[in-house]
């Protein structure tokens, strides 16, 4: 059956910045991924460097953020600005020396691999000045991603900031999804893990062993193999992350009349010919 329901864990919460982790070290003390929505109120335009030791996938809902990264130059001295507008993701490579900046208000999903921690982050203190670069710093740089809204249901919106389709990328994708209405989806029993962050309404999680109910602020684990079917009885926005990525065929669906994306025959029908690259 799916994790417990996971109460969504304030790890910042200061004037003009909100970090909730929804998995990671504080949340569910796992050390394999992370998951935060950070809200922004206020124009951040002095951020301190920093050179992490993991891989970081950022999904920008609203606003936008100005990534700038460091050249081969280890004092840092040449610098060239990624401007990542809402509906792109940015893939930061672990050893990416990089800052981020907001100037207005924003929101974005960021998803760490390993999960975050303070230790790992190689945050450069002072006004901009560098130590030594630390062992794991490469001169790999970010890759902005335009996401690909991948199912466009009467009742349903998925948007893949990365995976098979937006990115290429077979190890993990995380999609922003928009339930406009009480909907349902079919019964399914996917090959990957899936890591859950519920931003607003409620989702049910219907199992073999009852009805798992996730609020908005919460998360939910679905180890693979784990056949379950997904209701929202209300208007819900939701993040999926799996690794490795969704596929159609991975997601090993049950076909129900009525479903969200059964509703429209299109709506499968166009999820395989993204993912089919034709």
């Amino acid at each position: 059956m799916p994790s417990a329901t996971i109460a969504g864990v304030n790890v910042v919460a200061i004037p003009g910045l909100t970090i909730k982790e929804f998995h990671g070290g504080m949340s569910t003390k796992d050390s394999k991924l992370s998951a935060v929505h950070e809200t922004i109120t206020e124009p951040q335009t002095n951020n301190q460097w920093r050179c992490p030791a993991f891989t970081e996938y950022i999904l920008m809902i609203q606003g936008e953020a100005h990534v700038e990264h460091g050249s081969s130059s280890d004092d840092g001295s040449k610098t060239t600005t990624v401007v990542v507008q809402a509906g792109n993701g940015v893939y930061l490579p672990k050893g990416c020396r990089v800052r981020i900046n907001y100037p207005g208000p924003a929101e974005h999903v960021a998803i760490c691999l390993p999960a975050f921690s303070p230790d790992i982050e190689h945050r450069e203190e002072g006004d901009g000045a560098t130590a030594a670069p630390p062992a794991h710093k490469t001169d790999s740089t970010p890759t902005l991603v335009q996401s690909v809204d991948v199912v466009k249901a009467p009742a349903l919106t998925i948007t893949e900031y990365f995976g098979n389709v937006s990115s290429k990328d077979g190890n993990l994708s995380a999609c922003v999804a928009e339930v406009k209405e009480p909907c349902s989806e079919a019964w399914q029993q996917p090959e990957f893990a899936e890591w859950v962050l519920v931003l607003s309404g409620v989702l049910h999680l219907e199992h073999a062993e009852g009805t798992t109910v996730v609020p908005a602020g919460s998360g939910v684990f679905l180890a693979a193999n784990e056949r379950v079917k997904w209701v929202w009885p209300e208007a819900c926005t939701y993040v999926p992350i799996c690794m490795p990525a969704f596929t159609p065929d991975g997601c090993r669906r049950e076909p129900e009349e009525g479903s969200a994306k059964d509703a429209d025959p299109a709506t499968m029908a166009e999820l395989q010919k993204l993912h089919s690259g034709k």
